[in-house]
């Protein structure tokens, strides 16, 4: 139990949960009027009540006719201790003799009580006195009340031990609240009955210390926190300020050199006795001994595991907030150069330069440097970009400032796009010539990926390309800048309209580069995507894309391993596109680069989502909206959200998917290409689902008008044209639904994959009648079992059983609709395979048992490496079998492994051979 702290006794608060203590005080004073003297100390920290318990006491035994003479011991520091009297006394004893006989003549009169408050300050003579006249008056109705505060020391604690250890006082310890008392000052500060998680919070966090609750619910009062579960979240935040707001009484009347070390303390954050002992040149004992004090206090939070101490944010700030600015600069230095001299580690001495106003010796630009490096490589990028800041403003010299933009905008590029394109535009412009612009430039391109400033900043590289002399391809690295310059120069236009269309002819002239090189490989990966985007042969995009890939470099995957990726799953080449992306994956997870981390997350999910894993698009698509919202770079980000709203349309949850598509902010959605014509498709279908089948058509159409004027040739990328014709069909527009065909077919077989034929087909035959409409169906759903496009497959299966009964071939539309409900149901297709249940019922057929073989979930890529694995082939053989590299058989057979359960190839079951044509090993 526990008492409430309040000053004011008539507050129905004051004594809550002290019942038991108040009762047990006021029977020790009945006894004492009876006759027999009685001692009392009530002892416990600063905060937990004791002056509360104290005043009710004095208030009861007023009130039962007792005289109170009531006082409070004065604070005593080192500073401020009771001179020595002038001599010793002849009498050591007449002080003594004389307050018993101010007692006796008090007690004349009738009961009497002393209640002294913050007895551990009293002077030990003071107390030895109060103990004669307690021992002298032992038949007398006298009661003695003290309190102590037992987190410090004080020159009357000792005296108090002695007259507990000869049993001349009773011992009454206050202990925390409970949390029924902290319930009900809960109730009593926030007005209404709390939940139960919300106290036990309370409880938690405050050590159940009443002073620190009431701080705790005033802040939480003055915040309109409610005490229920959602405010239970809040507490934590508003303990700290609570704590903090008692510092300052928990430091009053400490020694000197105890609130020094509490001041080196709250500089340096952490509790090393060494280092605060050299810093406040106190010896080693008297700092062991502070740092105690301070703990028993909690202004210090002890360490795990026999680690130092701790003084948190809060409390460091209430410690410092009254020390004069030049005081506390001269401590900051103090301590950042005996950091900086013992050779901690950078971070340490720069989180004491960071605060200062001017950063005038020169080790101090340095240290600032080097610890924000060291953040860039934990991963802590926020408190890189302090540092750096810190070192933009000391004034260094113009090649120093250069350097130091170019540092910090590579640390605030995931956090802030827009701080990196500042500061690198600034690079850019205090640079001198083009050799030095060129690098400033490319990396301006890269920062600027997916943001409003890729327009400014392909102009800057298309500049600096034409700045460079002609001689610069003479040497290799001549080359290689020049070559990155065009790689940065394309990818940053790639996916914006208004961009692409101004680089495209430029591009036109520069030769393919072999690959040989990394800018040559990032050069060929964009050369790939426009490729893909022009309706190029799919197999000579994917051509280009492999070649980029050609070579694991030790550096990190970047855009080019994620572009490449792309158009390789355009080009039906799924297998080698996730294992691409999962390299992008695994290398944005460690180097924290969330834009091209949520990018990847996305494209993998409508991969999945083609290839007809729905139910694992789902978890990407979420996961990527998440990623997102915890970066600025990323937080408007589009193809998450188009990703999510893409697979909970296939799995018939058009009103979730609506709601993902309605959170896009389309502030620049417009301007990307990717990105806008997903949306435009997705939203499309969302309105046919809702039966807006007009709507739909405005949307695909638009989608249709918006790639034509970006000049956009691949009529994969967003196959509005597919469910555009068959609307127009279903319409009564069969016409308008011929031309849309005729216009897209000869782009599908320029690029040539199974799924733009069959889906080229499918488009046809939504346009067509009668048996003309059957062999469409019948030819698409045979050149798409051949594709890794699940859906559109089982879609195609699915409209080709329909079409059969509709001729009135039941008997062989059961066949194609059974077929089309077990892909639809092992894909998670559940809108179609609730379309194919009912049209199998109708053609007389039942519900088809479900094929359950683990073997059926794998790729054909993943079945053939396993086959060829089983059989003893090496990594390396398969990888020169399969033109791919042995990381990309890593990730397949890790897959395989997964899916089938298994431990390694020696598991792997039968039925994997004979699975397409024989390879070459």
């Amino acid at each position: 139990m526990a008492v409430s702290f309040h000053t004011h006794p008539g507050d129905p608060r004051h004594l809550t949960g002290r019942t038991a203590e108040l009762r047990a005080l006021t029977t020790l004073a009945a006894r004492a009027r009876a006759g027999t003297a009685r001692a009392v100390l009530v002892r416990g920290p600063a905060g937990i009540g004791r002056t509360s318990l104290l005043t009710a006491a004095a208030d009861h035994l007023r009130s039962e006719g007792v005289a109170v003479r009531r006082h409070t011991a004065p604070r005593v520091t080192d500073e401020h201790t009771p001179r020595a009297a002038a001599a010793t006394p002849r009498d050591p004893y007449a002080a003594h003799r004389r307050l018993y006989g101010h007692v006796s003549a008090l007690l004349a009169d009738g009961p009497l009580a002393f209640v002294l408050d913050d007895a551990q300050w009293c002077a030990e003579a003071t107390l030895r006195r109060l103990d004669f006249v307690l021992r002298r008056a032992a038949a007398r109705p006298l009661f003695l009340l003290l309190s102590q505060r037992t987190d410090c020391g004080g020159p009357g604690a000792g005296v108090l031990a002695e007259m507990l250890g000869q049993g001349r006082c009773t011992l009454m310890e206050l202990g925390p609240l409970d949390d029924a008392a902290t319930a009900r000052l809960v109730t009593y500060a926030l007005g209404e009955h709390p939940d139960d998680r919300f106290v036990r919070r309370c409880a938690d966090v405050t050590g159940g210390n009443p002073q620190l609750l009431h701080r705790l619910l005033a802040s939480l009062r003055g915040s309109g926190v409610r005490p229920d579960a959602a405010g239970a979240h809040h507490v934590a935040a508003a303990a700290e300020g609570a704590v903090a707001s008692s510092v300052p009484d928990r430091l009053a009347g400490r020694p000197r050199h105890v609130r020094q070390i509490a001041r080196a303390l709250a500089v340096l954050g952490r509790a090393d006795p060494d280092l605060l002992s050299v810093v406040c040149e106190v010896s080693g004992h008297r700092t062991r001994a502070a740092l105690e004090i301070l703990r028993r206090a909690e202004v210090v939070t002890p360490g795990e595991a026999g680690a130092p101490g701790v003084m948190h944010a809060p409390v460091r700030a209430a410690v410092l907030a009254d020390l004069p600015p030049a005081e506390l600069r001269h401590l900051r230095v103090r301590a950042a150069r005996l950091l900086n001299d013992a050779g901690r580690p950078a971070a340490e001495v720069a989180d004491q330069l960071v605060p200062l106003e001017r950063l005038d010796e020169p080790w101090m630009l340095p240290v600032l440097r080097e610890a924000a490096a060291g953040a860039r490589w934990r991963g802590t990028t926020e408190a890189a970009v302090r540092y750096l800041r810190r070192a933009l403003d000391a004034g260094p010299d113009d090649a120093q400032r250069r350097e130091i933009r170019l540092e910090l905008a590579r640390a605030a590029a995931p956090l802030s796009p827009t701080t990196a394109l500042r500061h690198l535009r600034q690079a850019l412009d205090a640079s001198t010539g083009p050799r030095e612009r060129a690098p400033i430039a490319v990396e301006y391109g890269m920062a600027a990926l997916g943001t409003p400033g890729a327009p400014d900043a392909v102009r800057a590289l298309a500049h600096v390309l034409d700045e460079l002399p002609g001689d610069s391809d003479r040497t290799p690295a001549g080359r290689e800048l020049r070559t990155s310059v065009r790689a940065a120069l394309l990818v940053t236009a790639v996916n914006d309209k208004a961009a692409m269309a101004g680089v495209r002819e430029r591009a036109a002239a520069w030769p393919v580069p072999d690959g040989d090189t990394p800018a040559e490989r990032r050069l060929l990966s964009v050369l790939s995507a426009f490729a893909a985007l022009e309706g190029a042969p799919a197999v000579r995009a994917a051509e280009l894309a492999r070649r980029a890939l050609r070579v694991e470099e030790a550096a990190p995957a970047g855009w080019w391993v994620f572009g490449s990726s792309l158009v390789l799953g355009l080009a039906d080449e799924v297998d080698e596109a996730l294992a691409g992306l999962e390299r992008s994956l695994r290398d944005t997870r460690a180097r924290h680069e969330p834009w091209m981390h949520v990018s990847a997350l996305a494209a993998r999910s409508l991969t999945l989502h083609d290839t007809g894993r729905v139910d694992a698009a789902v978890r990407d698509a979420r996961a990527a909206v998440d990623a997102a919202a915890r970066s600025e770079r990323t937080t408007g980000s589009a193809m998450p959200h188009i990703a999510l709203g893409t697979a909970l349309l296939t799995q018939g949850r058009t009103e979730e998917a609506a709601a993902a598509l309605a959170r896009i902010v389309h502030r620049d959605t417009e301007r990307h290409i990717w990105e806008w014509h997903h949306y435009l498709y997705a939203q499309g279908r969302v309105r046919r689902e809702l039966g807006d089948h007009e709507g739909a058509l405005d949307l695909w159409l638009r989608c249709g008008r918006s790639l034509d004027e970006a000049r956009v040739a691949n009529p994969v990328l967003a196959p509005w044209w597919l469910p555009a014709a068959a609307t127009l069909a279903r319409l009564g527009r069969a016409g308008e639904a011929r031309d849309i065909v005729e216009r897209v077919t000869p782009s599908l077989r320029r690029w040539g994959t199974p799924r733009a034929l069959g889906t080229g087909l499918m488009a046809a035959a939504a346009a067509a009648t009668g048996r003309a409409r059957l062999d469409l169906l019948a030819e698409a759903a045979g050149i798409l079992a051949r594709s890794p496009a699940r859906l559109e497959h089982t879609k195609a299966a699915y409209l080709l059983g329909r079409c059969l009964l509709a001729q009135g071939d039941a008997r062989a539309a059961r066949r194609h609709l059974r077929q089309a409900i077990e892909v639809a149901t092992r894909c998670g297709y559940q809108a179609l395979g609730a379309a194919a249940r009912a049209a199998l019922v109708t053609a007389g057929g039942r519900m088809p048992q479900l094929a359950a073989s683990p073997l059926d979930t794998l790729t054909g890529s993943e079945r053939r490496i396993a086959a060829l694995a089983q059989g003893g082939v090496t990594n390396k053989a398969i990888a020169e079998a399969l033109f791919i590299t042995p990381r990309t058989v890593e990730t397949h057979l890790t897959n395989v492994y997964r899916k089938l359960a298994v431990r390694g190839r020696t598991d792997l079951p039968g039925g994997l051979g004979g699975y397409g044509p024989p390879l070459p090993v």
